[in-house]
């Protein structure tokens, strides 16, 4: 396989990044439009937002994904190190992808959740392409 540019890696990882500060701003201005948007409108939204600690879990949850894109925004400036960072964006990235699958075809989420999740998976193929074509550099 004819391993990429690193111009596209970067653009890759800043891609990665402003898609994870997309999501986790939404989750974190507007929780409640996030949670329907997430888990459809007959979710009871008072379970977690009623509810110090759910609601800081939920809250906790989508800083988390903001943390990620900080990282993907880091290697995006020099692809060269911080492979560590692409290495928990994999694990990352497949947990979203399973968490939101098996939400979705269990009728606990929307359509919507198992597309980002989905998209999250892609990303994850193409990180993993990234490591592969780049661990001789490493």
């Amino acid at each position: 396989m004819k391993r990429l540019s690193d111009k596209f890696y970067s653009r890759l990882f800043f891609l990665g990044a402003l898609w994870n500060f997309t999501f986790s701003l939404a989750g974190l201005v507007l929780p409640a439009f996030s949670m329907r948007l997430t888990f459809g409108p007959d979710m009871d939204q008072n379970l977690v937002l009623g509810n110090y600690y759910s609601r800081s879990m939920y809250l906790f949850w989508w800083a988390s994904v903001l943390l990620f894109g900080i990282g993907y925004y880091i290697v995006s400036r020099d692809i060269n190190k911080n492979r560590g960072i692409v290495w928990m964006a994999v694990i990352g990235k497949l947990a979203f992808f399973f968490f939101f699958t098996y939400s979705f075809f269990t009728d606990r989420s929307t359509l919507l959740s198992f597309l980002g999740g989905s998209g999250d998976f892609g990303f994850t193929i193409l990180f993993l392409i990234f490591l592969l074509q780049t661990r001789k550099e490493a």
